[in-house]
């Protein structure tokens, strides 16, 4: 936060603060107290009514207005807390001076909250420290052991949903967060599930693929790049990659399951899934696809045991004719970018 900003706030602030601050006497702030106390209490009550709702959208705009409503409530709640001491203490004897100094010095309470929270603000988006951003961590799904650096951008999740105790490698701060987890990699962790996304990066190209890339790497970072131009349903490489432990997890949550190949034993034509198998296997059983439609092409995905206990998953978009060749040939490339975060 800026120092002209800091003054900008601390001019708006100067009103509400000065309101109870000036009241002469112990019933005009009294009065103040509880009907400005009053109507911003209904403010704040109404919005978290509002805010609570299941449909509630806050809208562009709409947290400039919460901030300035916080502003002006601490504001006034300092205002009110100051010029109740002065009061207090003038009418224990407190010579008139001081207490004039005290309600002026009060109002110092005001943009030092601001800078306050300014700072602790900025102490936590702080970004990772380069022993983070350089470290690699030691992650353990199953019984499955895999060594992913910090520049891989990989999700990682230790819950049994993606939205408990989530830390995404491409965001400095949750890199951070998950570098405090571990030491910097110094300690192995114990994951449920693992993401890597093609389209998650924008415009940035992954750390992992910049200066020399590993031979395993080579694919992902030719795909990621074709993505940014918007090719990735021509890619073969899949656009979602997970390896999971499939007891401490709820696959359905994104579109998982145990296996592709034991579901297709088991569906039904109102399923409304289209099963494909390819010639290839994945190791235990055929290599099995499922998919669905998505306008002239077809979104599929395979999932089956991997290795350890662990399952490993990815999807794809295809044109139906090509679903079973595409198919191996995005599992072989699967499998090559996992063999490069191998325990070495």
């Amino acid at each position: 936060m800026t120092a002209n900003l800091i003054l900008v706030l601390t001019a708006l602030a100067l009103i509400p603060y000065a309101v109870p601050a000036l009241m002469p006497t112990w019933r005009w702030w009294l009065a103040t107290t509880c009907i400005f106390g009053g109507m911003l209490a209904a403010l704040w009550t109404e919005h978290w009514i509002v805010s609570s709702r299941l449909n509630y959208n806050e809208g562009p705009g709409g947290g400039i207005g919460v901030a300035f409503w916080a502003l002006v409530t601490s504001s006034f709640a300092t205002g009110v807390v100051v010029r109740g001491c002065t009061l207090l203490f003038a009418a224990c004897g407190l010579r008139l001076r001081y207490v004039l100094a005290i309600g002026i010095l009060g109002f110092a309470i005001v943009p030092a909250l601001i800078v306050v929270e300014s700072w602790w603000h900025d102490w936590k988006r702080r970004p990772a420290s380069e022993a983070c951003r350089s470290t690699t961590f030691h992650v353990t799904i199953a019984n499955a052991a895999l060594s992913i650096p910090a520049a891989s951008f990989w999700n990682i999740y230790l819950g049994r949903t993606s939205g408990q105790d989530a830390y995404y490698l491409e965001q400095g701060v949750s890199l951070r967060e998950f570098c405090g987890v571990n030491d910097d990699g110094k300690r192995p962790v114990k994951a449920t599930k693992i993401w890597l996304r093609l389209r998650s990066f924008g415009l940035v190209t992954p750390p992992l693929c910049t200066g020399p890339v590993a031979d395993w790497a080579r694919t992902y970072c030719d795909a990621h790049e074709t993505a940014r131009r918007g090719g990735d349903d021509k890619l073969d490489f899949p656009l979602n990659i997970y390896v999971f432990a499939p007891d401490e997890v709820i696959p359905g949550e994104f579109g998982g399951a145990r296996s592709t190949y034991q579901d297709s034993l088991k569906a039904t034509p109102q399923s409304g899934d289209v099963y494909v198998t390819s010639d290839a296997s994945s190791g235990t059983e055929p290599l099995t696809f499922r998919c669905h439609q998505i306008s002239t092409d077809y979104w599929c995905g395979a999932f089956y045991p991997w290795r350890d206990g662990a399952h490993l998953g990815y999807t794809f978009q295809s044109p139906r004719e090509e679903i079973a060749a595409r198919g191996g040939r995005i599992d072989a490339e699967t499998r090559k970018l996992l063999s490069g975060f191998e325990p070495h």
